[in-house]
């Protein structure tokens, strides 16, 4: 898992993600105040987009599209509660990963069990 540490408290971002092949994610992230959460506005993978997803705990929010990407994007917070505040990321009481392909096929065998 690769953490993504250079989320801050701004209320829009956009990082660019280096994967280990080379290839590049392009994310936007926004906080929204009066749905208290965070929501991937724009997720950009070669021909892939994904818009509009809330960002929750789990451990790949990505697991639909596991067929059509080779990662996963995981978040986990320190005491379950879902990523509702502006700083939960800067604060480390949420994490956001990437997750490789062989870490999204581990937990897929985790969930087929």
């Amino acid at each position: 898992m690769l953490k993504i540490n250079q989320i801050t408290d701004d209320p829009k971002q956009k990082q660019s993600l280096l994967l280990e092949d080379g290839s590049v994610i392009e994310l936007t992230i926004r906080f929204v105040s009066l749905q208290y959460g965070w929501f991937i506005d724009e997720l950009k993978y070669n021909e892939f987009i994904l818009r509009g997803m809330r960002i929750c705990n789990s451990y790949n929010m990505l697991h639909q599209f596991k067929n059509k990407l080779p990662f996963g994007l995981a978040c986990i917070s320190d005491d379950d509660r879902e990523p509702s505040l502006i700083e939960d990321f800067s604060s480390g009481a949420s994490v956001m990963y990437i997750l490789t392909d062989d870490e999204v096929n581990e937990y897929e065998d985790f969930l087929n069990e």
